[in-house]
């Protein structure tokens, strides 16, 4: 990874407020380099140039008041842009990461997420005993919010036309973890445009998701079915802690309060 100023990103037509907020920032940059043990389709990208494949703009605030507030409360604000690319066969994606363990709990740090531009699908995974036993591919819409619960990694894919511009809340002291997903090239399942072998057209997973082609990480050995699902049928998480879907993110700086579930998420149920 690298970092560079003024990465030519469409997506500054977003919102005045958006370009403000990173016009000055300069973004960590994820390369197709940093993808190796990540990506689904090797043989292509044992051929494919390096590129730039998206950009992490970290701990952003518009003003210098609500960055102190940010510091205060241990919490970070940042923005991915994900511009629409194919990594071969596979829809463009992150490299995916699991949240690190709440001290003195057996949880992890959740996190929140906003897609504003595009859309993404998030894929989650949740561990228990070192076993992944739950799957869901949440599609999320500009303007919809997702919830990263505890003990679950997660990786965002871009399976559309257009930039993925997203946000996300989180602590801001612990570090992502990268090694299970690194260790199995990925998440448990890679979302594919198409299936060129035969082989792999028999290990297609069915669901209704129109053009993306679910094909099982068999890296993992087992893996649980793979859930597919809407933000919408997660709003209840937002709702739980007091979060408006329908409200713009960042305007959780003003009431900070309500993001103390993403600090200390060992306080609150996570049963519906």
């Amino acid at each position: 990874m690298t970092y560079r100023q003024n990465v030519p990103c469409s997506m500054f037509h977003v919102s005045c407020f958006m370009t403000d907020l990173i016009r000055d920032n300069i973004p960590n940059i994820r390369f197709l380099s940093d993808m190796k043990d990540f990506v689904f389709d090797v043989a292509w990208f044992e051929k494919a140039p390096n590129a730039e494949i998206y950009y992490m703009y970290r701990g952003l605030s518009k003003d210098k008041n609500e960055m102190e507030i940010m510091g205060k409360n241990n919490l970070r604000y940042d923005i991915t842009v994900v511009p629409p690319k194919m990594l071969g066969s596979e829809f463009t994606k992150t490299i995916g990461h699991e949240h690190a363990i709440v001290p003195n709990t057996n949880i992890t740090y959740t996190e929140i997420y906003e897609v504003l531009n595009g859309e993404a699908i998030y894929l989650l995974q949740k561990y228990e005993n070192n076993k992944v036993t739950k799957i869901y591919a949440v599609h999320t819409k500009a303007g919809e919010k997702c919830v990263i619960p505890p003990n679950y990694g997660h990786v965002t894919i871009n399976a559309s036309n257009q930039e993925l511009v997203m946000a996300n809340w989180v602590e801001s002291h612990f570090k992502s973890g990268y090694t299970l997903f690194k260790n199995n090239r990925g998440a448990g399942y890679y979302a594919l445009a198409n299936v060129g072998t035969k082989s792999l057209q028999r290990d297609l997973v069915p669901t209704n998701n129109a053009g993306i082609k679910w094909i099982k990480n068999e890296n993992y050995g087992e893996v649980p079915d793979i859930k597919i699902s809407e933000a919408k049928d997660f709003n209840w998480l937002c709702e739980k802690f007091g979060i408006d879907p329908a409200v713009p993110m960042y305007n959780l700086v003003n009431d900070i309060e309500k993001l103390d579930f993403l600090k200390h998420p060992q306080k609150y149920s996570w049963d519906r």
